[in-house]
């Protein structure tokens, strides 16, 4: 009973945090000839929107969109696999087909044949639960930098980037630390 009682408290936790959280949840990106404005839109207590509109000069073109189910933490876009079209990252929290507990997951989409939002990676996990992620970087150097919780009160921060299917492991910045310290290493420059 209590392990039922303590499942269900971290359950609202997360949707409480998730739901309480300041998403970013608009970027825009121009190559040139087009501006492709991406955005997050809340329909629901645990539904969004993943949008994306082509502009050219100053009327859209083109929509598309792509719905999410599940409560969201994070949103953040990026040519992260230098193509020259922005990748587009969201936390969600969810279960998995292997995972029947909700925990934090991290969804990476991509802009296909220019047009439209399809799935580049649905993860299910990275080498700890994770608890947040960013991406860093510059130019063509882009990572995804985590938090993830490796004991009770004990976290790691790492980075990780994007390979031919998937996150790659590249290194931890600094492990066995405190959340307040994790934090700020997420957010370093």
């Amino acid at each position: 009973m209590k392990k039922a009682n303590f499942n269900i408290i971290f359950i609202v936790l997360l949707f409480s945090f998730a739901c309480n959280n300041q998403i970013n949840n608009k970027f825009t990106f121009e190559n040139g000839k087009e501006r492709i404005a991406l955005s997050l839109e809340k329909k629901g207590d645990s539904i969004y929107d993943l949008k994306m509109e082509i502009f050219d000069s100053r009327k859209a073109v083109f929509s598309d969109k792509w719905r999410l189910n599940y409560p969201v933490y994070r949103f953040d876009c990026e040519d992260i696999n230098n193509d020259g079209l922005p990748e587009i990252a969201v936390g969600v929290i969810k279960t998995t087909r292997y995972d029947s507990v909700y925990r934090k997951r991290l969804f990476i989409f991509k802009i296909y044949d220019g047009k439209y939002i399809r799935p580049l990676w649905l993860g299910s996990r990275v080498g700890y639960p994770l608890i947040d992620f960013r991406i860093v970087g510059q130019g063509s150097d882009k990572r995804f930098r985590t938090i993830e919780q490796n004991g009770e009160n004990s976290f790691v921060v790492a980075e990780y980037r994007y390979g031919s299917f998937g996150l790659e492991w590249i290194c931890y910045i600094k492990k066995n630390i405190d959340k307040k310290t994790a934090e700020k290493l997420l957010n370093a420059k």
